[in-house]
């Protein structure tokens, strides 16, 4: 009995020391199987396109905003080219 449970107990040991030593692995190069995983990639893409469309949103307030952007009066607007 003592044999047995001494196998039990070190069939999970090894089975959690594996576990632990693939997550590591897997959490420090940044791929797990040889190959990066697809949720990583998508969400990678996703945060690119998301700061991209917040910085276009920046740019276009800000040039919508800006007084420079305003219409000009037609008395100061130039008539032709001098």
């Amino acid at each position: 009995m003592k044999n047995q449970r001494n196998a039990i107990v070190w069939a999970l040991v090894s089975w959690l020391v594996r576990r632990w030593v693939r997550q590591r692995t897997a959490r420090v190069t940044g791929i797990a199987g040889g190959a990066a995983r697809p949720g990583r990639v998508r969400s990678v893409l996703g945060a690119v396109a998301l700061v991209g469309i917040l910085a276009g949103a920046f740019v276009a307030w800000r040039r919508l905003s800006s007084p420079s952007s305003e219409m000009p009066d037609l008395e100061e607007a130039p008539v032709g080219m001098a």
